[in-house]
This record gives C-alpha cells, sequence and structure tokens, in this order.
C-alpha cells in the first residue's frame, strides 16, 4: 500500500481529498438562495468540481490500470466514493 502513496495518482489522491475537506470548512449555508453567487463561492464551487475531477481521475487510473495491489484498488475505491457521496449528498 505504501507503494500508492508515493505514486502520482496517490499523491493527486491524497492531496485532493485534502483541499476538499477544507474547502468545506467555509462555514454554514444559508437557508436562502442568492441568484447571484459571489465571487468567493464561484472560485470555492470552481474548486470543488476541479479537485473532485482529480480524485475521480486518480482513483479510476488505479482501479483501471490494474498496475497496483489490492490494497491501492481498495484505497483508490473508497476515494472515489468519497467523492461521489460528496456530491451525492
Amino acid at each position: 500500500m505504501a507503494e500508492f502513496f508515493f505514486s502520482v495518482p496517490g499523491a493527486v489522491t491524497v492531496i485532493g481529498l485534502g483541499i476538499l475537506l477544507l474547502s468545506q470548512r467555509g462555514g454554514a449555508r444559508r437557508a436562502t438562495r442568492t441568484p447571484q453567487l459571489r465571487p468567493e463561492d464561484q472560485v470555492r464551487r470552481v474548486m470543488q468540481i476541479v479537485v473532485s475531477f482529480l480524485i475521480l481521475g486518480a482513483g479510476l487510473w488505479v482501479l483501471l490500470s490494474g498496475r497496483y495491489g489490492a490494497e491501492a484498488m481498495h484505497w483508490a475505491a473508497g476515494a472515489t466514493g468519497t467523492v461521489m457521496g460528496y456530491w451525492l449528498k
């Protein structure tokens, strides 16, 4: 499993998950929806999408390439599932 964390997909996944978690610390969401997003909310939304694609890309690479062991594939499946759960909440 250690070889996964020292590979490019592993590093991208770990960094992406960290950014995704840190972006959620921004505070409570408002109950009312405004028609126009503030600039900082727009940046947050774009970053959430970009980071999600990076994590999904790295996770799917590990899952579909067949170069990594079973432990790395389990971890990649968990990271992919975490991103999917984040967007489906």
